[in-house]
C-alpha cells in the first residue's frame, strides 16, 4: 500500500482526491432525502467547476507548445464559456448535471480525437479513469434522485 502512494504524482493524487465530494454527495443524498435538490444542485455547480478547469489546463498546455494551433487556444476557453451559458439559461440543477456530465465526456472525445499529440500520456490516462469514475458516480446520483 505504501508503495503505491509512494510511486503516485501529486496530481495523481490530487485527481483522485477531487472526485471525493462526489461520493459525499451520493452518501448525502442517500441519507437525506428531503435536502436531494440541494444536494443536486451542490453536484452540478461541482462539476461545472470541474469540467472549467479541464479546459483551464489546455491553457497551460497550449502556452508549453511551441507550435501553437488556433483550436487548442480556443478549446481552452469553450469548457468555461459553455457552463456559464448553462448557468445563464437557468436549467434545471439535474439537467445541467447532466449536461455538464455530456460536455465532460465530449471534451475526452476531443482530446482523443484532436489534443492527443498535445498532453502528455499520463494526464490523458488520468483524465479517461477520472472521467470515468464521475460519470459513473454522476450516473448514481441521478439514480438515486430520480427515485424520490
Amino acid at each position: 500500500m505504501i508503495s503505491i502512494i509512494k510511486k503516485t504524482k501529486p496530481q495523481e493524487f490530487l485527481g483522485f482526491l477531487a472526485i471525493l465530494p462526489f461520493f459525499v454527495i451520493i452518501l448525502l443524498c442517500l441519507l437525506d432525502k428531503e435536502n436531494y435538490l440541494k444536494y443536486i444542485d451542490i453536484a452540478a455547480f461541482y462539476l461545472s467547476i470541474i469540467v472549467s478547469f479541464i479546459g483551464a489546463s489546455y491553457w497551460g498546455i497550449s502556452l508549453y507548445t511551441k507550435k501553437i494551433k488556433n483550436k487548442l487556444v480556443i478549446f481552452t476557453v469553450m469548457p468555461a464559456i459553455l457552463v456559464v451559458f448553462f448557468y445563464l439559461l437557468e436549467i434545471d440543477a439535474l439537467i445541467n448535471l447532466i449536461l455538464c456530465t455530456f460536455l465532460m465526456n465530449m471534451i475526452i472525445l476531443l482530446e482523443k480525437t484532436h489534443f492527443l499529440p498535445f498532453i502528455p500520456n499520463w494526464y490523458f490516462k488520468l483524465r479517461v479513469i477520472l472521467n470515468t469514475l464521475v460519470t459513473a458516480m454522476v450516473f448514481i446520483i441521478v439514480l438515486i434522485t430520480t427515485s424520490y
